[in-house]
């Protein structure tokens, strides 16, 4: 396992992007109109790819929401990798990364009802800081 930065201009990266966006439409399903697609407007400054026998695995990006605050974008663990801890080591490149920025805050919005990536933001200590519906923001002092 490796994690290596790139760019949100690397096929790799919109490829990962792309099937994050698609895992979100089929999980949403009648909700997909409230997810947005990447559309290269979110700003994002940093993203990483972790690679698993030099296959892309998955991915994590960050952008500055506000000074002091970092914001955790798309993490995203294809399929066939998930379960096997990948979420973590991305999860702490973004925090490092953050930290260095001058961030005391990570922040990041869900879905309550993606029970799994809710659960893995807790353990990795994320509280909820607002909720409207099924829709959650989380953070992480740092």
């Amino acid at each position: 396992m490796k994690i290596v930065s790139a760019t949100v201009t690397d096929e790799i990266v919109l490829g990962l992007f792309s099937e994050h966006d698609d895992a979100m439409m089929e999980f949403l399903g009648e909700d997909k109109g409230l997810y947005t697609r990447y559309d290269g407007q979110e700003g994002i400054e940093k993203v990483w790819v972790i690679y698993v026998d030099d296959l892309p695995a998955g991915c994590v990006a960050y952008r500055r929401k506000e000074s002091g605050v970092g914001e955790v974008k798309r993490l995203f663990v294809r399929s066939q990798y998930r379960g096997q801890g990948l979420s973590k080591p991305l999860l702490k490149t973004v925090e490092a990364y953050a930290r260095e920025q001058g961030c005391n805050t990570l922040f990041l919005d869900t879905r309550i009802t993606l029970e799994p990536a809710v659960s893995l933001y807790k353990k990795f200590g994320f509280s909820v800081v607002f909720q409207q519906g099924l829709y959650i923001q989380m953070e992480k002092k740092i």
